[in-house]
């Protein structure tokens, strides 16, 4: 049976830029827009109302209250989301910092929900078998990118973070043996996605942490791993996306190990030449 995901994911490429956004949204609060009508969910969407009954329109409802319906269908056949419903709806009134580590927790768990283990281990595979690994993803996806970038090189040796200011000078050197690892969330960096098209052009492997199968990272990646970036502030969050970075390191410490330990070891040599420590003021023996 075709579901309203299914719908979203088959029309997507046919939708308006208006009707795309509010696909975007409610494919992401999927529970939320069940409990919701037309008005809020366009303004949740940044969109306007017609636009959400346009939407369902093009979707082949014949009107919003047919889409309505069926989103709450979809959410009482997910024993998940008739949990979380229920959490939404019946759960005490919590502080500010109760309701930001609740979402936090609430991301990392659906994300972990939707990442197997098969997506990570051709995720390592890629970057394991490539000759030079490219990380791309500015603004606040730096939180993630410049962290990988760093652990990658000191494990591998073999990876450079492409800096904002310098994208046309690194990506004239990205080759068909490389792997381009790029973080794309919304607003979609246009620059972040112009690098992947050019790697992919060039016969990279593109790999894309993202937030939704319907983003254009996700349209255009070889491999695409998901995270929830949801927030209870004005700031998506990374907690999730930081996650998934880790089980990647970890993988590649698993299957790699040798050639982890070497370069580790020869980092540690390189630290002590340049004494890269801190040292207690007024130390005694």
């Amino acid at each position: 049976m075709t579901t309203i995901k299914d719908k979203i994911q088959e029309q997507f490429e046919t939708l308006s830029a208006g009707q795309k956004r509010a696909a975007h949204y409610i494919q992401q609060h999927m529970q939320e827009v069940a409990l919701q009508p037309a008005h809020k969910t366009a303004t949740k969407a940044g969109v306007s109302e017609a636009t959400v009954h346009r939407l369902a329109q093009a979707l082949s409802y014949p009107s919003f209250s047919a889409m309505h319906q069926d989103i709450q269908r979809y959410i009482l056949r997910d024993q998940r989301a008739v949990k979380n419903l229920e959490h939404l709806t019946s759960r005490q009134e919590e502080s500010w910092l109760e309701k930001h580590f609740t979402q936090e927790m609430d991301n990392i768990r659906e994300t972990m929900l939707q990442t197997d283990k098969m997506q990570i281990q051709e995720t390592v595979r890629a970057l394991l078998q490539a000759e030079r690994i490219w990380v791309a993803g500015w603004r606040m996806g730096l939180s993630v990118t410049s962290f990988l970038s760093f652990v990658l090189k000191y494990m591998l040796g073999n990876c450079e973070l492409i800096p904002q200011g310098s994208v046309a000078e690194y990506s004239a050197y990205i080759r068909p043996n490389d792997a381009l690892f790029v973080c794309g969330f919304p607003r979609y960096c246009s620059r972040t996605l112009k690098v992947s098209k050019l790697a992919k052009e060039q016969g990279a492997t593109v790999i894309a942490l993202t937030d939704s199968n319907l983003s254009p990272f996700a349209k255009l990646a070889d491999l695409t791993l998901l995270a929830q970036s949801k927030s209870k502030g004005f700031l998506d969050s990374y907690t999730a996306s930081l996650s998934v970075v880790n089980a990647i390191i970890n993988e590649i410490s698993y299957l790699e190990k040798d050639r982890v330990k070497v370069n580790i070891e020869r980092m540690e040599l390189m630290f002590e030449e340049f004494q890269d420590s801190f040292e207690w003021m007024g130390r005694t023996k």
